[in-house]
């Protein structure tokens, strides 16, 4: 019987290496092309890869001639209504291979995440978690206090980036601390302690348009999905999401009370619900705590959804790390501390917020790109994830609709960039010589948003 369990073993494994080899053949006719190549990006380097480059290069060092594609790109740029900047990297060899003014600081917009996001995965591990805490005070204050986890959810823990950690959950765990102990008080009061940060909640600089609009909200280190008022992706933002949070923890933590002689009383009035602001008490003993979505999982999150919030929330949490204040002055300082550390000169920046909302905001497409290659080439395996928080071409994020052609999908990742008369694309893809490339074009003074994204997809698609 042996033999018959040995040639049956050997035909399942010819069935699941034919059904994995038809599986492959599947995922490259779906993304419209027969290159390998097409699918490198969705791949994630090994630290036991034999070149720190993001993608593996063509062999040698020296930068294939770009002559041809320089004069196409030029000729889109001419062509086109605008101001056009632009950097292009070889990142195997390091040469700037096309250079249209790219030198010249410009207006990033959102492609100014770039420098948010390789700041964040320089200052943390990859894997660490922003608690959100509760500690129960001497006078049966329960102090709610945020942590810098601005994606939490109103219910139970769950799978997604966006909710990981559910105030739910964390009402449970604090009601059942309080049952258990034999010296808590018959009554409690809830009070939402979010000095983490300090400074302006919302940058004087922004317009106004930019808060009705949604883009952003009162920057606070304790917020539900991003200061959104629900899970749905463009649900519009809160005015005081921090409020909002310890509201959905009220009502969730007198759910999980209800019949254990334990209530919850008022500590403020007014439009607070109930709830005061104030700072945890020195002597106040943790009660429960919940954890949200990894460092690396936040950084992808906020990449593709181009998320304002995240990002400036992210900003102040670098500079806290940093030894800075959680401030927008400490935030843009310790990042742009960050970018010199890893070999980018940062002279020229101007920087006053970690989203791009500003239009004051000055960086040249050649620091970008800077960026982009010092990180590929990084020995540190965490610096050559930036890309990764990017959106692929036609697949994700704010690209998902742009760069469908099957030349270009799934082939580039990039960071999208928009504000009036302004538009940027920022990312890395691969040449079809096998050569990795990143690049960052600048669109400025243009009439027609849609005609200039447009020009920068046509530039990124001759760079293949």
């Amino acid at each position: 019987m042996n033999w018959k369990r040995g040639r049956l073993a050997l035909v399942a494994v010819f069935l699941v290496v034919a059904l994995v080899a038809g599986l492959i053949t599947w995922l490259v006719i779906a993304l419209g092309s027969s290159r390998t190549e097409a699918l490198a990006p969705l791949n994630r380097p090994t630290q036991a890869a034999s070149s720190y480059s993001l993608f593996s290069p063509a062999s040698g060092t020296q930068a294939e001639d770009f002559s041809q594609k320089s004069q196409a790109i030029t000729q889109l740029f001419d062509d086109a209504q605008g101001e056009f900047t632009a950097s292009v990297v070889d990142v195997p060899s390091g040469e700037t291979v096309f250079s249209r003014n790219g030198e010249t600081a410009g207006v990033p917009a959102s492609s100014l995440k770039t420098l948010t996001v390789a700041a964040a995965l320089q200052t943390f591990d990859s894997t660490h978690r922003f608690a959100t805490t509760t500690l129960l005070g001497a006078d049966g204050t329960v102090y709610l206090r945020g942590g810098g986890d601005v994606l939490l959810g109103s219910g139970e823990n769950s799978t997604a980036v966006s909710g990981r950690a559910g105030l739910a959950s964390l009402a449970k765990l604090t009601a059942t601390a309080l049952k258990n102990d034999d010296a808590a008080p018959a009554s409690v009061k809830i009070v939402l302690d979010d000095s983490l940060f300090t400074g302006d909640a919302l940058l004087p600089v922004w317009d106004s348009s930019l808060m009705t609009s949604g883009n952003i909200s009162a920057v606070q280190p304790i917020a539900m999905w991003g200061a959104r008022s629900s899970s749905a992706e463009k649900a519009g933002r809160v005015s005081d999401p921090a409020l909002t949070a310890a509201q959905a923890f009220e009502k969730a933590l007198v759910a999980a009370l209800d019949g254990s002689g334990i209530s919850v009383t008022a500590s403020g009035s007014g439009d607070s619900g109930g709830i005061s602001r104030g700072t945890t008490a020195a002597e106040a003993k943790e009660l429960a705590k919940v954890e949200g979505a990894t460092v690396a999982e936040v950084v992808e999150f906020m990449g593709e959804e181009s998320d304002n919030y995240v990002a400036e929330a992210l900003g102040r949490l670098v500079a806290l790390q940093s030894g800075k204040p959680g401030t927008f002055e400490g935030g843009t300082a310790a990042i742009l501390e960050k970018i010199g550390e890893i070999g980018v000169s940062t002279e020229g920046v101007t920087m006053v917020d970690a989203s791009g909302l500003s239009a004051e905001n000055r960086v040249s497409p050649a620091q970008l790109t800077g960026v982009l290659s010092a990180a590929s080439r990084s020995s540190k395996a965490v610096l050559r994830d930036v890309p990764y928080a990017f959106p692929i071409a036609g697949l994700s994020g704010t690209l998902d609709a742009r760069l469908t052609d099957s030349s270009v999908a799934g082939v580039v990742r990039a960071k999208t960039g928009t504000l009036t008369g302004v538009t940027t694309l920022t990312g890395t893809l691969v040449d079809e010589s096998g050569r990795q490339l990143v690049f960052s074009f600048f669109a400025s003074d243009v009439d027609s948003l849609t005609d200039a994204r447009a020009v920068l997809d046509a530039a990124v698609a001759e760079l293949i």
